[in-house]
């Protein structure tokens, strides 16, 4: 088979709107809604911490040492974008350092979730371009020869990722929403959001939790008393 890069067109960007509903939003808040597509927290971590990102996935699969791929994207990169990386189970080449990253940050792009390790942690940050990666490595790609994907289907933290997919990631995690799913979960996480913030305010008021949530009347009609020898 004839090495090749395989390039997809760019996918078109997720609407205004469900960006302004998710504005507020959580992931942990989406986690209470659906247990599907949020990528394995033991590999994919935040690199900084306070950063919050939520755009149109772009693709990349780098299956060998090379990067080529990488920093052709960089520039054609749009506002609102972020990077999502398979380097195909590598977990010892670090595929985006400190100029990569700022590469990535010209372009526009709100961050890079990547399924491998990373490097110049410090520069990244200094780039003000929030990563998500399992670990970081010194050892790095290179400009090896054609291999890879751009805008085609990826494996990420063990979640399939298209093109055009939204992306939620902060502190709690990542998580990739398809794209033809993105307006109704859109809906029920604002909704959701803003439940738990009044939530947060009939505590302060005085309300209890367990009468909030429901838990004191399920246990009031399942619970049983036991006795505890003394």
């Amino acid at each position: 088979m004839t090495e090749q890069y395989e390039i997809a067109p760019m996918p078109g960007q997720i609407d205004n709107e469900i960006l302004s509903k998710l504005s507020g939003v959580s992931v942990a808040t989406v986690g209470h809604l659906t247990w599907a597509g949020f990528m394995d927290h033991h590999r994919i971590a935040p690199r900084q911490f306070g950063k919050r990102i939520i755009g149109t996935a772009i693709t990349l699969r780098l299956p060998t040492p090379d990067s080529t791929l990488l920093h052709y994207a960089s520039g054609r990169l749009r506002p609102g974008d972020i990077v999502v990386i398979d380097r195909a189970g590598d977990s010892r080449l670090a595929c985006l350092g400190g100029n990569v990253a700022y590469g990535l940050a010209r372009s526009g792009a709100l961050g890079a979730i990547v399924d491998g390790p990373i490097c110049d942690p410090d520069e990244i940050a200094e780039h003000d371009l929030p990563v998500w990666s399992f670990g970081v490595s010194p050892i790095t790609t290179r400009r090896t020869g054609p291999a890879g994907s751009l805008n085609l289907p990826v494996n990420c933290g063990g979640v399939v990722v298209h093109a055009g997919d939204l992306i939620m990631a902060d502190d709690s995690g990542v998580i990739c929403i398809p794209r033809a799913e993105a307006a109704v979960l859109a809906n029920a996480a604002a909704a959701k959001e803003a439940t738990s913030t009044q939530r947060r305010a009939d505590m302060k008021a005085g309300a209890t939790l367990g009468a909030l949530s429901g838990a004191d009347d399920l246990v009031a009609e399942y619970g049983v008393s036991v006795e505890v020898a003394q």
